[in-house]
């Protein structure tokens, strides 16, 4: 069996997963680089700064989870040192454009490494006071036959220069 899923089934659940973000996910503004910048702040590599990358902005739902369990981590292939637990996110497929041509129009999304979406602060633990950005800093189940299905990411806080 190749494990492969049809096309039909993936679009039916990448719907369901936007009908469940937008009843219990939190509101959000996502910010995600754009390519030609990301491509170019990729081959600087450590060097980069994030006034190299130029976001787009979206307005989206997001699925935190806030202390994830070890296990769970494990399955989805992400290892921690000294007890540090990433926070795991999940988007939908589509959010509604803030600016450009597709202003206010829902478009499909491709959340990369390095985008970041900024949050009301009620809805931050106490652990995370003062800190209202959260980047995108891995992806969670990278190579899977599944990944296209739910696309779960590991964030951080966003760190940048006051």
């Amino acid at each position: 069996m190749s494990k492969l899923i049809p096309r039909r089934t993936i679009d039916v659940v990448r719907n369901y997963v936007d009908v469940a973000l937008d009843i219990i996910g939190i509101a959000c503004t996502l910010f995600i680089p754009t390519n030609t910048t990301y491509s170019e702040a990729e081959k600087l590599d450590i060097y980069s700064v994030p006034e190299d990358l130029v976001y787009t902005s979206y307005t989206a739902n997001v699925f935190i989870e806030w202390k994830p369990s070890m296990n769970k981590l494990k399955k989805l292939g992400l290892f921690t040192d000294d007890g540090q637990l990433p926070i795991l996110v999940r988007f939908g497929n589509v959010a509604t454009a803030l600016e450009g041509s597709n202003a206010g129009s829902e478009v499909a999304i491709d959340v990369v490494l390095r985008s970041y979406f900024r949050i009301s602060p009620e809805f931050i633990p106490a652990n995370y006071v003062g800190t209202e950005e959260f980047e995108v800093v891995d992806v969670a189940i990278a190579n899977m036959h599944d990944a296209v299905l739910t696309r779960i990411y590991a964030a951080a806080p966003r760190r940048v220069n006051v």
